[in-house]
C-alpha cells in the first residue's frame, strides 16, 4: 500500500483510482477515505481520484512528538503529497474538516488548485458550531468511543436516513469506532475550532462550488452560505433535506451536481 512520510512526521496513506485529470478528495473529522467510495465509483471514468486518510485517521499516522495539529498543517501535508505525486494543478473537493483543509490549500498554493469544492463547510467556528465542537470534545473525554459515536451520529445523519437504513447506520458506527483514535479525534476537533479563513477568502479566484444539506445540523447552512458569499463567483447549492454527509445519504444527487461542475472545468 502506498504511503508518504512528510516533513511533519506524518505517514500518509493514499490511493489513486481511475483515469483522467487528477481530483483530490479530502475527508472530514474522524472519517477515512472510504467515505468517498460512492463518489470515486462515479468519478473514476472521467477523473483520476486521489484519496487519502488524514493524519491520525484510518491508515495514516502522526508523529508521536509532533507540533499541534492545525488545518494549515494538514494542508501542508497535502502539498507534500501533491508534489510527491508530481500533480499540478488538481481539482480539489473537501467535506467538513476536509473543506477547511481545501480552503487553506487554495490560499497557500493557488497554483495547485484547478477547481475547488467545499461541502458542509465553514470559514470561522463561532456561535453554534464552536459550542458543538466543544461539546464533542467534552463528550470524548468522558465517554468511550462507542458511546461517543452513538451520540455523535445524531449530528451528521438525518432522521429520514436513520428510519430508512437503521442497519446501515449501525454498520457505519461499527466501522468508524473500529478504526478511531480518541487522541487524534480530539486534536481534529480542536483544529476545527481554530480554523479561521473568513478575512482571507476574498483572495480565492479559483472556480468554486459550495454545497450544504438543508438539514445539516453539524454545520448549519448559514456557515456554508457565508463561505460562498466570501468567494467571488462561487456557486452555492443547498440539497433539500440533506444532512452533513449528503454524499453518503444521497450519492446520486450529490454526484450529479459535483460531476457537472467538474466536467465544466475538465
Amino acid at each position: 500500500m502506498p504511503y508518504l512520510t512528510t516533513p511533519s512526521g506524518s505517514r500518509i496513506f493514499y490511493k489513486r483510482i481511475g483515469q483522467g485529470p487528477p481530483l483530490l478528495l479530502i475527508m472530514g473529522t474522524g472519517l477515512d477515505h472510504t467515505v468517498w467510495n460512492q463518489q470515486v465509483n462515479s468519478y473514476c471514468n472521467e477523473f483520476e481520484c486521489i484519496v487519502f486518510d488524514n493524519p491520525g485517521v484510518g491508515e495514516s499516522r502522526r508523529a508521536v512528538k509532533s507540533s499541534p495539529l492545525t488545518i494549515a498543517s494538514i494542508a501542508e501535508d497535502v502539498v507534500e503529497l501533491l508534489e510527491h505525486l508530481k500533480l499540478e494543478p488538481v481539482h480539489v473537493s473537501g467535506l467538513s474538516l476536509g473543506s477547511c483543509v481545501a480552503q487553506e490549500l487554495v490560499l497557500a498554493r493557488p497554483d495547485l488548485v484547478k477547481t475547488l469544492q467545499l461541502h458542509g463547510t465553514w470559514a470561522r467556528a463561532d456561535g453554534y458550531v464552536r459550542r458543538k465542537f466543544q461539546a464533542q470534545i467534552s463528550l470524548l473525554r468522558r465517554l468511550d468511543l462507542r458511546a461517543f459515536y452513538e451520540i455523535n451520529v445524531l449530528w451528521f445523519i438525518t432522521p429520514r436516513y436513520f428510519r430508512q437504513y437503521p442497519d446501515v447506520v449501525e454498520s457505519q458506527i461499527n466501522a468508524i469506532v473500529s478504526g478511531a483514535d480518541k487522541r487524534a479525534l480530539i486534536q481534529q476537533y480542536e483544529a476545527d475550532i481554530d480554523h479561521d479563513t473568513l478575512s482571507r477568502l476574498h483572495r480565492v479566484t479559483t472556480p468554486t462550488l459550495v454545497t450544504v444539506g438543508s438539514y445539516d445540523v453539524a454545520i448549519p447552512p448559514l456557515y456554508s452560505r457565508e463561505v460562498a458569499e466570501a468567494i467571488d463567483g462561487a456557486e452555492f447549492v443547498i440539497f433539500e433535506e440533506g444532512g452533513h454527509l449528503h454524499n453518503v445519504e444521497n450519492p446520486e444527487q450529490f454526484n450529479r451536481v459535483t460531476l457537472d461542475f467538474l466536467l465544466r472545468y475538465r
